[in-house]
């Protein structure tokens, strides 16, 4: 296994580990009170590893199949856990969520979709290559989830009601850029879709 494919699997091991550090009960706070800030920093490490691992196989020419497959699942696998996890309470004394869950719900059909669009095209030996709208999704969505991780050990937050409001302003701009970037990627690859067929 190549060092490309090394950091894809790293990248799914490191999801457990990032449920993990959500997951603890709120009784576990005395020992472990920076919790979030142990998630946010497994979320950024395994974000790095999607950066690297398409460079490392571009530049070294090893791309494999086992690396087309599983980069975009390891993906999705970890925004997705980001999201939900991020869109539910896991402290049952202070009961709220930090993002929408119909906002979740749409992030998620969204990467449904283009898996979809994906795998119909695989069946034709078609690999379609990420696009730089999607790209800049995916950052903006790292964004969001480690400014949701964040939010509640930035200091005097409560003292500036603005700053919930620039959280939000990342979120839709996220979504915006995650329905633009389907349609894009929808009308970029109608053909392989055969829509007139439908």
């Amino acid at each position: 296994m190549n060092t490309a494919n090394k950091l894809t699997v790293l990248r799914i091991l490191l999801i457990p580990l990032f449920l993990l550090a959500l997951l603890l009960p709120a009784w576990w706070a005395a020992f472990l009170p920076y919790s979030h800030w142990i998630a946010a920093l497994i979320f950024l490490a395994a974000a790095i590893t999607d950066i690297l691992d398409g460079n490392y196989a571009r530049r070294h020419n090893v791309v494999t199949d086992f690396g087309k497959l599983m980069d975009p699942i390891a993906d999705k696998l970890l925004i997705v856990a980001a999201f939900v996890m991020l869109s539910c309470t896991t402290d049952p004394l202070h009961p709220r969520y930090l993002l929408h869950p119909v906002v979740t719900i749409l992030f998620i059909a969204r990467e449904f979709l283009i898996s979809g669009v994906r795998q119909i095209a695989a069946s034709k030996g078609v690999v379609i290559a990420a696009a730089k709208l999607g790209k800049f999704k995916t950052l903006f969505q790292d964004i969001v989830v480690m400014s949701l991780l964040l939010y509640d050990e930035f200091p005097f937050r409560y003292l500036n009601p603005y700053l919930w409001i620039l959280v939000e302003i990342l979120i839709y701009v996220a979504l915006a850029l995650s329905i633009v970037s389907a349609i894009e990627y929808i009308v970029k690859n109608k053909g392989v879709l055969n829509l007139h067929d439908c």
